[in-house]
């Protein structure tokens, strides 16, 4: 046994890990990813990551040496919650139909036998195709899911989905309990949250040269919603909401990261009658009433900072979700409010780390919102609250551990 243990350990049989990563954003699952894969024990595991699509996650990863392959230019098959194919997505559907069956003949064969792992590890719910695939060359696969399913219109996707994450799976890995909840007592189950590494996130980083490069006081009341434009992460609430408090606290600022762009498609002059062409006019209807206070940032690298700049960090989701910013915020001892959805309540202590509110309720929004801004003390011991909670559950050293665990199991 010792002797296969430090064949293990030697350098030339490091055990090659292949992370299959969807997006074309900068979000939380390319950032968790990312941690994760620097935490891991480079003497064991050789980590190669395929992108689906270039991306400023793929840049980035670049940047910090990380071996990166790709990009496939393929759809993936997402029906998750905050992202899955409605009836007037049809052309993407079909796509993605064309795709999954791409991958299925050749492309993941190509891949495989190209980088030749010793694990697939699949980033998101939607790579069954891959994952497939993997499982007829016998190897094995370890499933991150990082969203709830979406129930769909008659629940055949999240079927397919739950039954194919089932079988070509080795184990399977929520971040939280919620989204474990289609696989209940299934024994390949393993939550591991999502973590944030203390390094990065530091609550003592310095914020002088951010505010003054966007002209901000810091003693303006700043709110930061980290959710660009997106209909699921709240931004026409966050707006409904800050319009109301600018009547209460008119010096107050809103600081929006993310990706934000409200041209319209002139689709065969139908644009207004799209759900997407439709929320963005209600959305730029109201920014006319605020704009004058509000801050946009773009798409944001230096996150903790962003964070650590900020009095309280609001996320006003419409769809549950693992809502990377709340543990962020956390470890920079900063305050948050919170949609009282699930799996929110599992990283929020309601009253004591933040507050969770019903999406509706502006009133109590607007009330707590306000206390966190002007009430110093009070907010500063409900961050130093999160902070103790989030460091003992979300940190990076427990999740690598974890996770290494696991690929020990599977490979030795």
């Amino acid at each position: 046994m010792s002797a296969i243990f430090c064949s293990f350990n030697m350098k030339s049989n490091k055990k090659k890990i292949l992370y299959i990563h969807h997006g074309k954003g900068l979000g939380g699952a390319p950032l968790s990813l990312l941690y994760l894969i620097e935490g891991l024990n480079k003497n064991i595991y050789d980590p190669v990551v395929l992108f689906l699509h270039n991306s400023e996650a793929m840049d980035l990863y670049k940047s910090r040496g990380i071996n990166v392959e790709g990009p496939v230019d393929i759809l993936d098959f997402p029906h998750s919650k905050i992202r899955w194919y409605r009836l007037y997505h049809p052309h993407l559907f079909f796509k993605s139909i064309f795709g999954s069956l791409k991958i299925l003949h050749n492309v993941a064969d190509f891949w495989y036998k190209k980088i030749k792992p010793d694990l697939v590890h699949l980033n998101t719910s939607s790579l069954s195709a891959w994952a497939s695939v993997a499982y007829k060359k016998n190897i094995p696969v370890v499933w991150h899911i990082r969203e709830p399913l979406s129930d769909g219109y008659f629940g055949i996707r999240k079927k397919l989905i739950t039954n194919f994450v089932k079988k070509y799976s080795t184990v399977i890995m929520p971040i939280c309990k919620n989204d474990s909840k289609p696989w209940k007592n299934n024994k390949k189950v393993c939550v591991v949250y999502n973590s944030v590494d203390e390094k990065i996130f530091d609550k003592n980083i310095l914020v002088k040269d951010f505010l003054i490069e966007k002209k901000l006081s810091k003693f303006v009341p700043k709110i930061l919603f980290l959710g660009g434009l997106s209909k699921e992460k709240g931004t026409l609430v966050i707006f409904e909401i800050f319009r109301r408090l600018l009547n209460v606290l008119p010096q107050a600022k809103l600081l929006i990261a993310g990706y934000f762009d409200l041209s319209l498609k002139n689709v065969f002059n139908l644009k207004r009658y799209f759900p997407s062409q439709r929320y963005k006019i209600k959305v730029k209807k109201i920014l006319g009433q605020v704009e004058k206070s509000v801050l946009f940032l773009g798409s944001v690298k230096n996150v903790s900072q962003v964070i650590a700049a900020s009095d309280v960090i609001i996320v006003p989701s419409t769809v549950g979700h693992f809502a990377r910013p709340v543990i962020e915020a956390g470890f920079m001892s900063k305050p948050v409010v919170v949609t009282n959805l699930l799996p929110l309540d599992e990283l929020v202590i309601n009253g004591k780390t933040g507050f969770l509110i019903n999406k509706n309720d502006y009133k109590v929004w607007i009330e707590k919102l306000h206390t966190l801004l002007i009430n110093k003390k009070f907010n500063e011991k409900m961050g130093e609250k999160a902070f103790e909670y989030c460091v003992n559950k979300f940190n990076v050293e427990d999740q690598v551990k974890k996770v290494e665990d696991i690929y020990k199991n599977i490979l030795l």
